[in-house]
């Protein structure tokens, strides 16, 4: 049952209870458009090299924490392989590399799940194609998304992993796992991403020394950019470090004053000029932060995707929330400090020991060890007011993340000018 309905007699309880019917509503609009959808059969494989359908719709971070699996799956599918990534259209520009795909399909979530004539126009695009094997290596799977692909495909192979329950309720689950032929059995225990990547992988039959690193090559600077790739405003050779104060879920948001602190900080004590990047939706949070380090160069809503990872990837340091800027930055190089919350605690960040150098590059800020309640899921159980800050990432003081910077700095590495 959504959260929606419970305590539909609080405050708001008729908004609650609006919200709860529109839930419904969507779902059954959801299951009118699956249940209308012809059953694909087998398709007839098109000629010449095979062809593998690999499906990935999930998230920036997601996307950079995979690139390294990604990389192994290609060249274990070998040469002979035509590869097509199906990749969610907001960082399909980051995924256009050999060494990952043949070709990439950029796929808008939005239209894929409520849109029936986008449906329609790629479900006959993929049943096109002729697949002979299609891939859906993602844990938490999703029926109207990549599992629709994998359905469309018509491949004589279709592998999936087995996964959670997270966005695939039992009822969705019975007809999306029907739509595979091969579902691997991956472990249910907690786990970081990369690990699982690996375990997917090994399932699958990849032989594996060690759990692939992810890496990710950029090469296109943000808009207006000086010689050298620098971002508007700063000179060539000028070092910079970015802070990246937004998330896409308001109450992930470490306080904007909090982050304006610290990007002062490390402005007084290194004299790198500070990066502000984020979606345009993050601009109030970059003004906070200008209002306080005047000279930070705000760079919010003004960068495609393929600019905004590159800037973190010149960067010397980057400062931010629990989200795709931790993982970018780790793909690229760059040492990051992440203030964390509890709710994915362990399957995102920390990074765990396997992933070697990579690991060491990601700092983390948490009240891990004196919230107990970490690894709730989401589901948090202190009061909190919606839109604010949960208990977990507000009670992280700048104290706290100011120490983790001097750490920082001082590592050799950091020493130097950059």
């Amino acid at each position: 049952m959504p959260r929606a309905v419970l305590g539909a007699a609080a405050p708001g309880g008729l908004a609650r209870v609006a919200e709860t019917l529109r839930f419904y509503e969507q779902r059954a609009a959801r299951w009118a458009r699956v249940l209308g959808e012809w059953r694909p059969g087998t398709a007839r494989p098109a000629p010449g090299r095979r062809r593998v359908l690999v499906v990935r719709l999930d998230a920036i971070g997601d996307f950079a924490l995979w690139t390294g699996a990604a990389r192994v799956l290609r060249a274990w599918l070998g040469p002979d392989t035509h590869v097509t990534l199906a990749a969610n259209a907001l960082w399909a520009e980051l995924a256009r590399d050999a060494t990952i795909a043949d070709d990439v399909w950029p796929v808008a979530r939005g239209p894929l799940e409520h849109d029936g004539r986008y449906r329609a126009d790629l479900r006959a695009r993929v049943r096109g194609a002729g697949f002979s094997m299609a891939i859906n290596p993602r844990f938490t799977r999703e029926l109207m998304l990549g599992d629709s692909l994998v359905r469309w495909s018509g491949a004589a192979e279709r592998i999936g992993d087995m996964g959670d329950d997270v966005l695939l309720p039992p009822l969705e689950r019975r007809f999306a796992d029907a739509w595979y032929t091969r579902l691997l059995s991956t472990t249910a225990q907690p786990m970081h991403e990369s690990d699982r990547h690996a375990e997917f992988l090994r399932a699958l039959g990849v032989s594996l020394e060690r759990v692939p690193r992810p890496s990710l090559r950029v090469t296109a600077g943000p808009k207006g950019g000086a010689p050298g790739g620098a971002a508007a405003g700063v000179p060539p050779g000028v070092s910079a470090f970015v802070v990246f104060p937004g998330a896409s879920v308001a109450e992930h948001r470490w306080p904007a004053s909090h982050f304006a602190a610290v990007a002062r900080a490390i402005h007084e004590r290194t004299g790198w000029l500070p990066w502000v990047l984020g979606a345009e939706s993050d601009a109030p949070l970059a003004r906070a932060i200008l209002d306080v380090v005047p000279s930070a160069i705000n760079l919010a809503g003004r960068t495609t995707v393929a600019e905004l990872a590159a800037a973190v990837g010149r960067s010397r340091l980057v400062v931010t929330n629990d989200t795709a800027a931790v993982h970018l930055a780790a793909a690229t190089g760059v040492r990051v400090i992440c203030i964390a919350g509890g709710w994915h605690w362990e399957r995102f960040v920390p990074y765990p020991a396997s992933l070697g150098e990579v690991s060491r590059r990601v700092h983390v800020a948490s009240m891990v060890d004196e919230m107990p309640c970490f690894r709730c899921r989401g589901y948090c159980s202190l009061p909190h007011r919606a839109g604010e800050p949960r208990p977990c990432v507000e009670r992280v003081s700048v104290k706290h993340v100011l120490a983790t910077v001097d750490y920082v700095l001082s590592l050799p590495d950091m020493q130097s000018d950059g």
